[in-house]
């Protein structure tokens, strides 16, 4: 499952003590919504697009004001409790291990302080979604005309969990948006198009690659890199904080430690390791000396090399011994670059 930026098991610890919380096919046609007062926006293609937001604005205008414990019950309650598809360990990131109403209070506990200085940004962004989602899908189209997703688009608060990611929702592979997070994070420019477009190239990238077995280093570094690339190409005005998001400073240091980076990289291509795959995209604070997720950064700038002279589609298909033997070049390359 692609997780963009910063999953909230990995983030909160610190974001407390910092007081950066957590971090088609068929016709254009109305869809309707899998869910009960789950209301659907009018789809531009083949996905359903499931928005959850006015769920939560309507709960938010009986818990606004009201004690924190309160506003944090309701959100369980009348939020949470009805929609157990999208509200679960697996989806926004909350311990498997204790009782799901146990992390959901606490969750929305710390979810109420944190969010109540970009309610505004987060309104903003709710109301403005289904007029502009047709728009990001023409842009992403225009570049990858053969994209073929049927499943569905989630817009919800995601109490904390992510800006964007893919899901297992409903045993279906769902692509979901955390306004909350995109509010909070991105503040008031906050423009969701460079997120649909590096999510849905994620799943676009696997209709068309498949999912290897054993993810090898080089492929996990290819994977997010390329996305973060595409995202780039196709929003080039973007900033660093759009395209890689938390932490703001990563890029920079990234790029003074990119011949390290390259080095360490180049020599662990083939590493199936959770621990070295940790080192360069997890984590929320220095990894021995290396900014946290640099990975992300590497990885961007070899899909950036490699794709000299190559369109977006051709990108997206490159695999196997072709594919490493790339990677590999461009990470001497970034070596020995000055």
């Amino acid at each position: 499952m692609a997780v963009r930026r910063f999953p909230i098991p990995t983030l909160l610890p610190a974001a407390v003590c910092s007081a950066v919380l957590f971090l088609g096919a068929c016709a254009r046609r109305p869809v309707t919504a899998p869910n009960p007062g789950a209301p659907a926006l009018e789809a531009p293609s083949s996905y359903q697009v499931v928005d959850l937001l006015p769920a939560f604005w309507e709960v938010w205008s009986e818990a606004e004001g009201r004690p924190a414990e309160e506003q944090a019950r309701l959100l369980q309650e009348r939020l949470a409790a009805r929609h157990p598809e999208v509200y679960r360990a697996g989806v926004i990131g909350l311990d498997p291990g204790k009782p799901l109403e146990e992390e959901l209070r606490a969750r929305c506990g710390l979810w109420v302080p944190m969010m109540a200085p970009h309610l505004g940004t987060m309104r903003r962004l709710s109301g403005s979604l289904a007029a502009d989602l047709p728009r990001f899908e023409r842009s992403f189209r225009a570049a990858f005309p053969d994209l073929d997703y049927r499943g569905e688009v989630y817009f919800l608060n995601s109490l904390g969990g992510f800006d964007g990611a893919t899901r297992t929702v409903k045993g279906r592979t769902a692509l979901l948006f955390g306004v909350d997070m995109i509010a909070f994070v991105y503040g008031p420019e906050a423009d969701p198009q460079p997120f649909f477009h590096h999510e849905l190239f994620h799943i676009h990238h696997a209709q068309v690659q498949g999912e290897p077995e054993d993810r090898r280093l080089y492929q996990r570094l290819w994977h997010e890199g390329l996305a973060e690339h595409v995202a780039k190409t196709l929003n080039p005005a973007a900033s660093d904080l759009m395209i890689f998001g938390l932490p703001p400073e990563m890029p920079a240091q990234a790029r003074k430690a990119r011949r390290r980076l390259a080095r360490e990289l180049g020599e662990q291509l083939d590493s199936t390791s959770r621990e070295v795959y940790a080192k360069y995209f997890l984590g929320r604070t220095a990894q021995d000396g290396l900014p946290p997720r640099a990975g992300y950064y590497a990885g961007y700038l070899v899909a950036e090399r490699i794709g000299r002279g190559r369109s977006l589609r051709d990108l997206a298909r490159l695999r196997g011994p072709e594919l490493r033997a790339l990677v590999a070049q461009a990470l001497r390359d970034l070596e020995a670059s000055d």
